[in-house]
C-alpha cells in the first residue's frame, strides 16, 4: 500500500505545515505571554504595565527568550519554578528504628495499623504522632521499605527453598546469520473505525527492518508477511 502526501515535491511545504501547527500546540500560557508582548510592541512599556501588571525585566526577558528561541511562540512557556535546593524531611531516629521493630514483629504492617500501634509510645516519648500518610512517606523513603519476606513453610513447619523460574531469554554471545533469528513486535492502531496490526520485524545481524500492516495478529498473516 502506497502512501503519498498532498506536498509531495513541493519544496517548503512540510516547513510551513509545521508552522501552521503552532498556534494549536502551544500552551495557553506561552499564548497569553506572546500576546503582551505584542500589545508591548504595538503600546509601549507603560500602557503594557499598566494592562497586565508586568515587570518592565520580565517583559524584556520574554522578548529575548521569544528572539532567541527563533519566533517560536512555545519558547515563551513558563519553565518549572521549583527550587534548585528542596528541602529534606527530617524524621525522628527513634520513631524510624521503633516503625522497623513493629515491622519486624508484625511483617509488613499497614501504615494504619502502625499508627494505632506508635500512638501510646509516641506519648510515653513525647514525639509528636506522624499522621497515617506520613507514616507511609517514612517507609517508602526506607531503602529496603521496612519489609521482611517470611519463610515459607511446608506442612512439618521447616522452611521451604524458594524457587525462582527464570525467564527464557536469548543468551549472550550466541552469533547468528543474516534472516535466521528475527525480533517481531506488534503495534495496535486504530483509525476511522478500522484496526489495523503494525508487526515489525528486524533482523539484528543485518540491522534490517521491516513493517506490515495486517488485519489481525492471527499466525497465518504474519507468516504470509
Amino acid at each position: 500500500m502506497q502512501v503519498q502526501h498532498v506536498g509531495y515535491r513541493i519544496r517548503g511545504f512540510y516547513r510551513v505545515a509545521g508552522l501552521g501547527h503552532l498556534g494549536e500546540m502551544t500552551p495557553k500560557d506561552a499564548q497569553h505571554r506572546l500576546k503582551i508582548l505584542r500589545f508591548f510592541e504595538k503600546h509601549g512599556l507603560e500602557a503594557t504595565v499598566d494592562a497586565f501588571g508586568v515587570s518592565r525585566r520580565t517583559l524584556y526577558r520574554w522578548k529575548k527568550t521569544f528572539k532567541e528561541g527563533g519566533g517560536n511562540p512555545a519558547a515563551l512557556t513558563a519553565q518549572s519554578s521549583a527550587p534548585k535546593r528542596k528541602r529534606r524531611p527530617r524524621t525522628e531516629p527513634r520513631l524510624v528504628a521503633e516503625m522497623r521493630r513493629l515491622r519486624r514483629l508484625y511483617p509488613n504492617l499497614g501504615k494504619e495499623k502502625l499508627h494505632v500501634l506508635l500512638a501510646p509510645w509516641c506519648r510515653a516519648h513525647g514525639i509528636p504522632l506522624p499522621s497515617v500518610s506520613t507514616l507511609g512517606r517514612i517507609i517508602a523513603r526506607a531503602p529496603d521499605k521496612m519489609r521482611q519476606s517470611p519463610a515459607r513453610l511446608d506442612a512439618r513447619g521447616r522452611p521451604k527453598p524458594i524457587k525462582r523460574s527464570r525467564k527464557p531469554r536469548k543468551p549472550k554471545g550466541v552469533t547468528t546469520t543474516a534472516l535466521q533469528c528475527l525480533a517481531v513486535d506488534t503495534i495496535e492502531r486504530v483509525r476511522d473505525g478500522l484496526k489495523r496490526y503494525l508487526v515489525t520485524f528486524i533482523d539484528p545481524a543485518s540491522a534490517f527492518a521491516l513493517a506490515v500492516a495486517l488485519p489481525s495478529k492471527a499466525t497465518r498473516h504474519t507468516q504470509a508477511a
